[in-house]
């Protein structure tokens, strides 16, 4: 479009891409209550763990207690997710482990969770909605600070969750501002 900044244009490219991808190997299936990290098939249900970590990048985020980073959209207000269906598949809300009551908070506080249209509890911290991005594939990655067809996702800073992070600066030649990495989505 004529006007828009052309990290604007590739992010929404990138963004596009990972959503064909994701509906592509997924399927368009409602998975948020079937991901829950880290359980699996057989083994003893780990609980929904948040935690936070520092990330040399933004600085202090939310990630779960694995090290996956947790990020939320600025669409949803407190208390509701707006994140359905194939939106779900790209971004997993983070939800309770069967079973589980209440999230669990390793030096946080301020958990809490939403009932979700199938039932599952999603995770909120202060209020807001917590998810995960399909795009992190190890833990410590942030590649999800960006804007696709459901809005602006950004990582949680513990002390100011509905800020909009800054990137730290590098001194070594780089501007103030952050622009979109090639081919990752994240602004850096």
């Amino acid at each position: 479009m004529p006007g828009r900044p052309m990290q604007t244009t590739a992010t929404t490219r990138v963004s596009r891409h990972i959503v064909t991808m994701a509906v592509a190997i997924l399927g368009v299936a409602d998975l948020a209550g079937a991901l829950v990290l880290p359980a699996s098939a057989g083994a003893a249900v780990t609980k929904t763990t948040v935690t936070t970590k520092h990330n040399k990048t933004w600085g202090t985020i939310l990630t779960l207690g694995s090290g996956v980073t947790v990020y939320r959209l600025t669409a949803d207000s407190k208390n509701k997710s707006v994140c359905t269906g194939t939106c779900a598949t790209v971004w997993p809300p983070v939800v309770l482990a069967p079973g589980q009551k209440t999230p669990v908070g390793k030096g946080i506080s301020g958990l809490g969770s939403i009932k979700r249209s199938n039932g599952t509890l999603q995770v909120t911290y202060k209020g807001v909605p917590l998810y995960r991005f399909i795009g992190d594939h190890e833990a410590g990655q942030v590649t999800g600070n960006l804007k696709d067809t459901w809005g602006q996702w950004w990582v949680v800073n513990p002390a100011h969750p509905t800020a909009t992070p800054k990137a730290s600066t590098s001194s070594s030649g780089g501007g103030s501002t952050p622009t979109a990495a090639a081919g990752s989505g994240a602004a850096y």
